[in-house]
């Protein structure tokens, strides 16, 4: 949850905040920004924030960007506040080591290296805190919501079944890699306003701005701690308005702003990829080829291929009547050659093929080993799982 309701933040207590007048004049005095159940949100902190954003997002800065961010930041601050004050509440403690593994794992995501952050924010004038306590509000926001509700949570075998079915029908359609910001009026105090920053965001990011950044900040999807990633979905999984989007969309693509009930996405497709069902083209072959001498006896042949017992003993067999044995090793029956895999594409393990005439002499082959290809296999556990997270 990347911002709280108006009326959820109501309920933790007294959140005062200053006009920019005022803030203005408090950052000569006491630079205090917003005051959050006696707890101060600093100008400084805000300042610190917003360049975060621009230093990991690639957004160019310009007055009325920075402007609509402080406006963001500060929600943000306010909530991280409420956050780790409930959090601190029930006894919710995020050590540095956590906050350390969620950093590397935000910097795998992003392609670089926490000693690469750390030079990028030093390189902003950014202290490391602003991000660690960022960081921090997150994992222990998510432990809160886990602790609070995941005892509630009864997971029956007819929801399980349910998607299940779901899964089984979701092997012979492509999926798709997604990331997602979702925009709305809990954090914006118009549509109007909603349709100019989607609209400003999409350009930015077909630009090569870092979408990570922007969702963090931004989207108030439950997707936002993880930079907007979704994972691998199908279409049937996202609401309708953005299935058309997904179908038409090619890797690397960001979509225009979609209207949907829940709010305005943008999503950009990273991946896409086909049916996951049982390809047979994928099967896998060890291959035996005996090729036999123009002119070889046929009651010779069909005696090597009657005595077969195993592949070792069929290549010594074909040596000493001299006899050419080669073997592929397992291969995908698309990458052996067309005549080879229309003769073996039905056999099973340990089959012969009937004599074949070839411009090389008559050709036997059997087949050592064979492994089809299976798809993608469902785990109830693992779908229980998913539903329990979500």
């Amino acid at each position: 949850m990347r911002f709280l309701p108006t009326h959820f933040t109501a309920l933790f207590g007294l959140i005062l905040v200053l006009s920019p007048a005022s803030a203005a004049q408090n950052r000569e005095v006491e630079g205090i920004a917003a005051i959050v159940n006696d707890e101060v949100v600093s100008i400084y902190d805000v300042d610190q924030r917003v360049e975060l954003f621009f230093a990991t997002s690639g957004i160019k800065k310009t007055s009325k960007i920075r402007h609509r961010i402080r406006e963001q930041v500060l929600r943000s601050l306010i909530d991280e506040k409420l956050q780790l004050q409930e959090t601190r509440r029930v006894k919710i403690k995020i050590k540095p080591p956590q906050i350390e593994d969620s950093i590397k794992k935000m910097a795998s995501e992003n392609k670089t290296t926490p000693q690469q952050i750390s030079a990028l924010l030093a390189k902003n004038n950014i202290k490391r805190t602003t991000l660690e306590r960022q960081v921090e509000a997150e994992l222990a926001w998510s432990q809160f919501v886990r602790r609070s509700f995941g005892g509630r949570i009864n997971i029956g075998d007819d929801e399980v079944d349910e998607q299940y079915k779901k899964a089984a029908r979701a092997i012979r359609q492509p999926r798709y890699l997604v990331s997602e910001i979702l925009l709305n009026l809990d954090s914006f105090a118009s549509q109007q306003q909603i349709s100019q920053l989607s609209k400003q965001i999409v350009s930015q990011l077909q630009s090569g701005v870092n979408f990570a950044a922007v969702a963090r900040q931004f989207s108030i999807a439950p997707s936002a701690a993880r930079g907007g990633g979704l994972g691998w979905i199908t279409a049937d999984q996202v609401d309708s308005e953005l299935q058309q989007a997904l179908r038409q969309m090619q890797p690397g693509q960001i979509s225009r702003p979609i209207q949907t009930n829940a709010g305005t996405y943008i999503i950009a497709l990273i991946d896409k990829q086909a049916s996951r069902a049982p390809n047979p083209a994928k099967n896998r072959f060890d291959v035996l080829t005996v090729t036999f001498a123009d002119g070889t006896d046929t009651d010779t042949v069909g005696a090597f291929a009657k005595n077969f017992s195993t592949c070792q003993q069929a290549q010594n067999d074909a040596e000493k009547l001299e006899a050419i044995p080669t073997r592929t090793g397992l291969l995908e029956l698309q990458a052996l050659p067309t005549t080879l895999r229309r003769a073996v594409a039905n056999l099973e393990a340990g089959a012969v093929s009937t004599p074949q005439s070839t411009a090389a002499g008559i050709r036997l082959y059997i087949i050592c080993d064979r492994k089809d290809n299976l798809g993608i296999a469902i785990s109830r556990q693992k779908i229980a799982d998913t539903i329990y997270a979500r």
